[in-house]
């Protein structure tokens, strides 16, 4: 499916182009086909690549877990623009409720770019209105300043300061304007729990061991936000599913 998904709209772009101005001819409207343009260019920019795998020689059992764990990682997608932007949801949004061409442009190279920001364009933003990509992202608060954090990180104790500087934590502040730490576990619940319960079902439904403890162990630091037992089951793992989901490395991806 996803193969098919990313052809047709890759194929689609060029047709939206034409159809737009095709439209606006026809409305008698003045043409400007230079955002659609653009966009249709920087588009075409992304060939669609199948990925494809043999899961012949798979287990019947390990067929149906790897459905579920298919399924886990779809609930990444959504976290992941959370976590890009804070205003990328709501943007999101806007551009799904728009009915002309030009604005299925605008919301096809948002998925590719995965915020309103053209990646390959030193991120330039696309959509009329945004800011400039924001350094933190999502991880810490707008407005906040890298002398306001280093001044709170002085107050910390060393587990607390930690939390403040790890992997599993993003920074808020909380009703009395100060900064804190909030846990994974509790920022993105909503996308891990789903996530957790099927990592679960997944475990249930193959026989391989150390797969089982794996994504039993994975499911549980979802909810823990301690991570450490399921990268240890990670590392022991030998089956002929090699499972990478979770929080790891800072890069985009």
């Amino acid at each position: 499916m996803r193969k098919l998904n990313g052809l047709v709209a890759f194929v689609s772009s060029t047709a939206l182009v034409v159809n737009v101005f095709a439209s606006q001819r026809r409305r008698g409207a003045q043409v400007t086909p230079s955002e659609a343009t653009s966009l249709n260019e920087k588009i075409r920019r992304f060939a669609p690549t199948p990925l494809t795998a043999n899961t012949a020689q798979l287990s019947p059992g390990d067929r149906k877990a790897l459905q579920k764990i298919i399924a886990a990682a779809k609930y990444y997608d959504a976290l992941y623009l959370r976590q890009i932007w804070s205003g990328n949801e709501a943007l999101l949004k806007k551009l799904a409720a728009g009915k002309s061409l030009l604005g299925r442009l605008r919301l096809h190279y948002f998925m590719i770019n995965k915020g309103p920001w053209s990646q390959l364009d030193d991120n330039e933003p696309f959509i009329e209105g945004v800011p400039r990509r924001p350094p933190q992202a999502n991880f810490y608060p707008a407005d906040i300043t890298k002398d306001e954090f280093n001044a709170w990180l002085n107050t910390l104790t060393p587990d607390e300061k930690e939390k403040a500087t790890g992997y599993f934590y993003t920074i808020r502040r909380g009703s009395n304007g100060k900064l804190k730490t909030v846990p994974y576990s509790e920022e993105y619940r909503e996308f891990l729990d789903p996530a957790a319960r099927l990592l679960r079902e997944a475990a249930a439904l193959t026989s391989n061991r150390t797969l089982k403890d794996f994504l039993n162990q994975r499911a549980a630091a979802f909810a823990s936000n301690d991570y450490y037992d399921s990268d240890v089951a990670w590392m022991d793992l030998d089956a002929p599913l090699d499972i990478t989901i979770g929080p790891y490395e800072t890069y985009n991806d």
